[in-house]
């Protein structure tokens, strides 16, 4: 079984991972009127690369509302003619990065998560062919890149910050790559999968 394998095959058989509880706490802060959670989905592509994958992340265009210029998977929020969260998930994928993917290439998904924005996010892994071709569009997406699993799972590279918002004292994950900065709850969700991967012992 090569590495590509034993990734999946954990993913499918390891029990699911649970979100840290200050990040619920930190959602809460922010949603002190406890206003329903809007439904959105984001892909995490994997990329065969290498005998192991790589994953695909996007920099949200600077101009956005919502989270300018950070490092995010793509996805968005659920539309009304969307089927069902996956459809959300691939459809906001090929309009922020023009990556087609279908229903048959996911193998599975994370738990969902609150985020301070207001959304409830489903993390949806998809496999994604490694000579797919891109096309952004500049309205929601500066810039799109790939790194390996390796580190972005390694738990050595998962580092904790403290901030303070609205007063308060909070821990946050962050992992450095290259140029950039993941962090938020593009951050939480790959502490997560570090967590279910058991990824020291691969």
């Amino acid at each position: 079984m090569n590495i590509q394998q034993q990734i999946i095959t954990r993913f499918l058989l390891a029990p699911q991972a649970n979100y840290d509880q200050s990040h619920t706490l930190r959602v809460r802060q922010y949603n002190q009127e406890n206003r329903p959670l809007k439904p959105a989905a984001v892909l995490i592509p994997l990329v065969p690369r290498h005998g192991s994958f790589s994953m695909i992340f996007t920099r949200r265009a600077e101009h956005l509302k919502h989270h300018p210029g950070q490092v995010s998977f793509p996805g968005g929020r659920y539309e009304p003619q969307d089927i069902d969260l996956i459809d959300t998930a691939l459809r906001e994928t090929q309009e922020e990065t023009g990556i087609l993917c279908n229903r048959d290439s996911i193998i599975g998904q994370l738990p969902s998560l609150p985020t301070i924005s207001g959304y409830i996010v489903t993390p949806y892994l998809s496999v994604i062919a490694p000579d797919y071709r891109p096309h952004l569009d500049p309205n929601e997406v500066d810039e799109l890149f790939e790194a390996p699993i390796e580190h972005v799972l390694n738990p050595m590279n998962i580092r904790i910050q403290k901030v303070t918002l609205r007063g308060k004292n909070h821990n946050i994950y962050s992992i450095p790559f290259s140029k950039y900065s993941i962090w938020g709850a593009t951050a939480q969700m790959l502490k997560l999968l570090s967590d279910q991967l058991w990824y020291e012992k691969i």
